[in-house]
């Protein structure tokens, strides 16, 4: 079983929560084609990221992708 906290695309990296992420973190996750789909207040809160592949996980769908 993988762990809730591992990156299911490169299962290298963590998956981050928004206040875990460094100032420049911020700006690249800003950047990802998520940020056209989903407002800010809602990935600020719900989405986590991969610092090591950049994959953003939103919280929907099955956590084994």
């Amino acid at each position: 079983m993988m762990d809730r906290n591992e990156c299911p695309r490169c299962r290298v990296g963590r998956l981050r929560a928004w206040k875990e992420l460094s100032e420049e973190e911020q700006e690249i996750v800003r950047r990802l084609p998520a940020a056209a789909h989903h407002s800010a207040e809602e990935r600020m809160a719900r989405h986590r990221w991969c610092t090591q592949c950049w994959h953003e996980a939103t919280g929907r769908g099955p956590e084994n992708v």
